[in-house]
């Protein structure tokens, strides 16, 4: 049985307490990763721009030899280290993608467990339960779940914030407009 979906016989009280958990969950996602070319796709891009900046410089080094070039060297070769910056940006954002989907993953399957865990304590107690105080535990257990459950999600939320801030670290190599401006992207 999925987490998210309700017991057959689950009762109604158990239904609205679990409610907050499921937001929560709901809040992470499907839980669906890249696919397998897409993974194949994005560790294939260093490569690939590192390919290009081989022919790069291949071109550079053999218009170096010729009179004409020689105005168009230096932004060639600022070009040519651009596109190294490229590959090395590519490097280091695909782990970081990788460890942003392990954080959602872990949360998603603490809240699952957790969701799973009370409808498995709460149900047979809300079924036995025979005065107010009875229900009163189970509505207790459900505030403890729920805090667990923002725990959860909080532990998440500051991983995710370093992971953000790791790539707000990356140089970002700008981009050389004609003319030796240089465009930043804003």
């Amino acid at each position: 049985m999925q987490p998210g979906t309700p017991e057959q016989n689950e009762p109604a009280l158990v239904t609205a307490l679990i409610t907050p958990l499921l937001r929560l969950r709901a809040a992470l996602g499907s839980g669906v990763r890249p696919t397998a070319e897409m993974l194949a796709a994005l560790a294939a891009v260093p490569g690939s721009v590192r390919a290009s900046g081989d022919v790069h410089r291949a071109g550079v080094s053999q218009l170096a030899a010729t009179d004409t070039a020689a105005a168009a060297l230096s932004i060639m070769n600022v070009t040519a280290g651009r596109i190294g910056d490229l590959a090395t940006v590519a490097e280091t954002l695909a782990p970081l993608l990788f460890a942003a989907y392990d954080t959602r993953d872990r949360a998603a399957a603490e809240l699952d467990m957790l969701i799973s865990g009370f409808r498995a304590q709460a149900t047979p107690l809300v079924n036995a339960a025979r005065s107010q105080a009875d229900l009163d535990a189970v509505v207790s257990m459900a505030a403890d779940y729920v805090r667990d459950g923002v725990r959860v999600i909080a532990t998440a939320d500051v991983g995710m914030d370093a992971l953000t801030a790791k790539v707000n670290e990356i140089d970002q190599p700008g981009i050389t407009a004609p003319g030796g401006q240089a465009d930043t992207g804003s």
